[in-house]
């Protein structure tokens, strides 16, 4: 038999967040604090938007969060995503951060009695009941912020808690499919690096041209070490000129525009009127804002924010509708050359004085570039394209890791489906 336990009786500490300075001071702590705008990249791994703040000591030392620990977000939120979200904190995390965290006063941390209940399976109940809606009723909008009523949901709600074997057996399936996700989106960032680097290495810094003029000769050194195959080592640094032109370019390379390579095409205005359900991205300087029933540029394609987030780069592979806040990209040229010559450029500082600030088009035709060999162009396709593809694959695995994930949640907490039949699902989503 499965006890109900109101969620306050499984609680052993709890405290709302601190916002804190943004400069620092005497008697100020340097923390992580972590907003609920945050959740969704640091359950995925990435700390990067979390910011960097100053508490007073007093607070710091009392709202140090630690391992285990849950956040559940308790003002703001919006229609559509109301408040009542909650984090669960592993020590990857703190690893992560490297600094002491805390959660923003919009928040507040949950640490649970580890002798009743596993926080991870608190952190996947919460996340169950949320989705369904049923933690709706304590999310009050009168004016102003949403605030969801903590204190009236831990006294009332109460937890179906298993024996403690069962606890961590359900965690342990759930878990696994943020771990897989988790691990892709590493690979996905490694890859990345990789095309960043060898972009920058070949048509930045000139590096195998230089390296030939130094008087390297190993193949695998001319190409920086990027491919250790010899062989493919060899047939990329013969496309290499040995030396330099007066340009300061490699010989027979030579300067050019932005203009000379690519078109920055408008989007098109959608309403939301005129949005229709359906397939297809749309993408705003934010990145995907939405879905559409058609799409008005056919992938693989690069995404430019023109207004807003000026200067932000998409990647997208799909067929997708760019709406009037950003450019797409039109090219003869390969297009992931074009999304690693972009990334070189700085578009996000070209924010104009104008009445309506954002990235010019003509100032940006106006960029100046180093024009490769084509043979060098294709060169660096064949190997970025590749890694583009695993990238791809990547994310539709997550997408699938998420989707499965997110449908035996609520069968797994009602024990409408046996955990043995869970893991077979999570082998068959990889």
């Amino acid at each position: 038999m499965v006890d109900h336990i109101p969620l306050q009786e499984l609680i052993e500490f709890t405290r709302d967040g601190e916002w804190g300075n943004g400069e620092p001071a005497d008697d100020l702590v340097k923390m992580a604090v972590i907003r609920g705008t945050d959740f969704a990249s640091v359950r995925g791994g990435d700390v990067s938007s979390v910011p960097i703040r100053y508490i007073p000591k007093k607070a710091a030392d009392r709202k140090a969060l630690r391992p285990g620990d849950l956040v559940i977000e308790t003002a703001g939120g919006t229609k559509d995503q109301p408040t009542g979200r909650t984090l669960y904190l592993p020590e990857r995390v703190f690893d992560a951060l490297g600094v002491p965290v805390t959660c923003a006063s919009f928040s507040r941390f949950l640490r649970v009695r580890p002798a009743v209940v596993d926080p991870r399976y608190l952190f996947w109940y919460l996340q169950s009941i949320y989705a369904a809606g049923q933690m709706l009723p304590y999310h009050i909008q009168h004016t102003g912020v949403a605030r969801f009523q903590y204190t009236d949901f831990a006294s009332q709600w109460r937890i179906p808690v298993p024996a403690m074997d069962h606890q961590l057996e359900v965690a342990e399936v759930l878990c696994s499919f943020d771990e897989k996700i988790e691990l892709n989106r590493r690979m996905n960032e490694t890859l990345e690096a990789m095309a960043q680097a060898i972009f920058r290495d070949w048509f930045v810094d000139f590096g195998p041209t230089r390296r030939k003029t130094e008087g390297a000769t190993d193949p695998v050194e001319i190409i920086g070490g990027l491919v250790t195959d010899p062989g493919q080592a060899r047939q990329l640094a013969d496309l290499f000129p040995a030396s330099f032109g007066g340009t300061g370019m490699p010989e027979d390379w030579r300067p050019g525009r932005l203009e000379d390579v690519l078109e920055l095409a408008y989007g098109k205005s959608l309403t939301r009127t005129d949005r229709r359900d359906g397939p297809y991205p749309v993408y705003g300087s934010g990145g995907i804002g939405g879905w559409h029933d058609a799409a008005l540029v056919r992938g693989p394609s690069v995404i430019v924010g023109r207004k807003g987030t000026v200067g932000s780069l998409y990647w997208e592979d799909r067929d997708f509708y760019p709406i009037d806040t950003v450019f797409y990209v039109k090219s003869l040229l390969p297009m992931t050359f074009c999304y690693y010559l972009l990334q070189t450029l700085g578009l996000e500082g070209m924010n104009t004085d104008a009445a309506v600030p954002g990235l010019n088009r003509s100032n940006a035709y106006r960029l100046d570039i180093t024009i490769a060999e084509p043979a060098i162009i294709r060169a660096f396709h064949a190997h970025a394209g590749l890694w583009r593809q695993k990238i791809a694959t990547n994310v539709t695995e997550n997408e699938t890791l998420a989707a499965t994930r997110d449908l035996l949640l609520p069968k797994l907490m009602s024990g409408a489906i046996r955990l043995r039949k869970a893991e077979r699902q999570l082998e068959a989503a990889q």
